[in-house]
């Protein structure tokens, strides 16, 4: 299981309903092992969930945002395989 940790280092349960939860009511960030998940405020009422994975060596980075309705398909590409 990866391991998932808040913008604090604290260790998070590797679940979707925790990882919600700590993103929107906790420090707003979860991170694993070249990835992470987070909240953006794109204005006063406009929040994305950004999705971003760091670069293997040779490969490209990636960063996707998804509207905060949209959990389901950013918590999908946060547990896929790079």
């Amino acid at each position: 299981m990866i391991k998932l940790i808040n913008k604090n280092g604290i260790e998070i349960h590797n679940s979707a309903k925790h990882v919600l939860e700590e993103i929107t009511r906790g420090t707003g960030s979860v991170m694993a092992d070249k990835i992470s998940i987070f909240i953006e405020n794109a204005g006063i009422n406009e929040k994305f969930i950004v999705v971003s994975r760091i670069p293997d060596s040779g490969g490209e980075g990636m960063t996707r945002k998804f509207p905060v309705s949209n959990f389901k398909d950013a918590w999908e590409l946060f547990n896929s395989e790079p």
